[in-house]
């Protein structure tokens, strides 16, 4: 069985960040100063513990409360999506795709591989033209027992919606810590379309 972890280069990357945001990137960092002082020197071919992710969850709830913390983090994932661990992957997705939310989110567990290890499995499910399910099974104890964390998972749907420029919603529908499933649904506004002139 492997081990719950997250890829040390994008965990660096997202608290390098901070020091760029201003006051919410501060206030963050204040929540848990030992973790980026630690991410700080971590090498980024590294994978490290899962712990490493939960506590920037947490501090990311502490630091700006939530649901702001969940905005926060979509921030952060698409942010990401520039830099070169994201960038072929999410530049195939639309080449693809286009920039339908439904296909790309659909992609979320592929990209999800690129970050995280052992932390279940993950699959997704078109419900209709603008919603889709995201399904977590086999979830280690570890992640499963961390519904912000299960929820943080939802802001990568968040970072598609601003990649595709729509708005929308992800948000935690089924969780059950002891089973280690979870469920996130995703809905988003219709695409609005240029006007034939």
């Amino acid at each position: 069985m492997r081990v719950a972890s997250v890829q040390g280069g994008y965990m660096r990357d997202v608290g390098a960040s901070l020091a760029r945001l201003g006051a919410e990137g501060e206030a963050v960092r204040r929540a848990d100063p030992e973790l980026f002082r630690e991410l700080a020197g971590v090498s980024r071919a590294a994978w490290l513990p899962i712990a490493y992710n939960l506590r920037w969850v947490e501090a990311t709830e502490r630091g700006l409360g939530w649901p702001r913390a969940l905005e926060f983090l979509a921030e952060r994932v698409h942010a990401q999506f520039d830099l070169p661990l994201f960038r072929g992957f999410i530049e195939g997705g639309v080449r693809l795709f286009g920039l339908d939310p439904g296909s790309l989110v659909r992609w979320l567990p592929r990209g999800m591989g690129l970050v995280f290890r052992g932390c279940g499995s993950w699959t997704t499910t078109r419900l209709g033209p603008h919603a889709v399910e995201i399904r977590g099974r086999a979830l280690p104890p570890e992640v499963a027992g961390h519904a912000r964390w299960i929820e943080s998972i939802g802001a990568a749907a968040g970072a598609m919606f601003t990649l595709c420029r729509v708005s929308g919603e992800a948000r935690l529908a089924e969780h059950d810590s002891v089973a280690g499933s979870a469920c996130i649904a995703v809905e988003w506004a219709a695409q609005k379309r240029a006007k034939a002139g």
